[in-house]
Formats: C-alpha cells, structure tokens, sequence
C-alpha cells in the first residue's frame, strides 16, 4: 500500500505538514506513518561537554510515543469529519533514537513509501542540535521530500509548476509528477527561469527537445510550458507565486546547478518567508522515481 512518511518535531509547523499529508492520501489513496527521533544526549560526541540532566532512554521513547499517538488521533479526527466515502488511510507512527539521518535510510528501503513530507523547520534550539536538518534530508535522501511551510494550509491542488534548466533528464521526475497531477485533475506547468536572449535559437532548441521527450513518453494532455524571464531565480519564483496561479512548485535537486543555492546558507529562509507554496524537490540521482 502507497504511504506517505511525515518526520515530525511535535512543533506546529510539523503539524501543519502532517494536516497536508493527510488531504494528499485522499486523493492519492496512500496511508500514513509519522516518524520522530528523540535525542539522546550521550550518544552524542559534544555530550559529555556539556552539563545534560540526567534522562532516561524509557521515559525519552515513551514521550515520543505519547507525543506521536496525540498527533495520529488529531489526524484521525480531522479524517473522519471528511465526506462519506472519501479514502480513510491508515495513519501509523514510529519513533526513533538518535538524529533523523540515523533512519532515513531505512525510511528510502521501505518500497511503499513514495512521498516525504517535512515542516520548514525555525533556527533555534532544536536548530543548533540538530544542525542544518531540512538542508541535510534534501541533500542525502533519495526520496521527493515535500516541504510545507509554516502557513501553507492545504488547498485543492488545481496547477502544479516544474521548475526546470530544460535538461531532459528531468523527464522521469516529470512523469512522476504527471501522477500527482493526475489524482487532482491538475495541470501541470513547465517553468524555465532564465534570461536568455543573448542564445535564442539554443534556448527554443533545447525547449523543443524537451517538450518532444515529455510528449513520446508521457501520455498527459494537461502539460503546458511557460518561460519566466528573470536573470534571478528568488525573483522568479516569486514572480510565478503572484502571478502563476499555482498550487505547488517542483524542483529537481541538481548539486551543481542554480539551484542548488535555494538550499544554502539562508536562502531556504527566505524561500519559506516570501513564497507561501509546498515545494516538492526530487533528487537528481535515484534507482527510481514514485509512480504517485
């Protein structure tokens, strides 16, 4: 059975994510299953620098699973308030000791799983701890991590745009995404930021290649292309969220291109802060991409 994985903090941007996740398997006819990991202060190198109160590994996991139970019966009330006969998923939960990467490696071995979903996490305490924890899973999880920030409530997913450098070896990611589409009746938007007037010819060529790759090997009449002239890509973005009409950008998550600065130093910040919309970011190298 398809499943949705939610790593939850307990914060509430983490149960907004999870609230999102819950109206995708109603579409998507997946189950879900929350996962958290608790800390352990002495299975870390720094741990006996500092002055931790003395916590017991029991009483850690079973707060955990508290925790975890309250937000699993909070999901389970928002689902049975939805429509008769709308898709009931079963909602699970696991936790874990340890840092998150600790486990991600089981969550990608897990053939069921097809979606991760993550809240924006806030700098802070649990930031300082954990360290960069959004931009570690974007970078090391070989999964479409989907993230929701902290005031992305979910709405009917009616246009979805995909970011692209018009590299065609993006269409496997674009087929997958047909998927997502498909369960909304949604269309799907492929979207180049980019300012190139200089190589016209090279850039109609490289769109024309594209789009005959996406039309040989994708049977989905509701795939449109629009280019977005911008020479920076956070303007252009932006530029879609006001005037796009779209209900969530896709990216693929090429380590040596443009953006691969949307996910360093505090650009992922301002991301959250300027545009309101679920980003669902594929990897660049997997064995295989989740047929939604």
């Amino acid at each position: 059975m398809k499943t949705i994985a939610v790593l939850t903090d307990f914060s509430k941007r983490a149960e907004i994510a999870a609230k999102y996740a819950l109206h995708l398997t109603e579409h998507l006819h997946a189950n879900i299953k929350l996962y958290n990991s608790f800390f352990v202060p002495s299975e870390d190198p720094l741990g006996a620098q500092i002055a931790w109160p003395m916590e017991n590994y029991e009483e850690l996991k079973n707060d955990s699973m508290y925790e975890l139970e309250l937000l699993a019966k909070k999901l389970r009330n928002i689902n049975l308030c939805g429509d008769i006969g709308v898709f009931q998923p079963a909602i699970e939960y696991e936790c874990h000791d340890g840092n998150s990467h600790t486990y991600l490696k089981d969550l990608e071995n897990e053939k069921d799983i097809i979606l991760l979903v993550v809240g924006d996490h806030e700098k802070g305490l649990s930031g300082w701890m954990t360290g960069n924890h959004l931009n570690e899973i974007i970078d090391k999880v070989m999964l479409p991590v989907l993230v929701i920030g902290e005031h992305q409530e979910f709405q009917k997913i009616d246009k979805i745009a995909f970011v692209t450098d018009l590299s065609t070896d993006d269409i496997e990611q674009i087929h997958s995404v047909v998927g997502l589409a498909g369960a909304f009746n949604a269309e799907l938007l492929i979207v180049h930021i980019g300012d190139e007037d200089h190589n016209e010819l090279n850039l109609q060529d490289k769109v024309k290649t594209l789009l005959r790759e996406i039309t040989n090997k994708i049977d989905f009449a509701k795939v449109y292309y629009r280019r977005v002239k911008s020479t920076d890509v956070q303007h252009g973005l932006q530029w879609m969220q006001e005037h796009g009409q779209i209900n969530m950008l896709v990216m693929v998550h090429h380590h040596k291109t443009f953006l691969k600065g949307l996910f360093e130093g505090s650009f992922t910040k301002k991301i959250a802060a300027k545009i309101q919309l679920p980003l669902l970011i594929y990897p660049s190298q997997t064995a295989a991409v989740p047929v939604f």
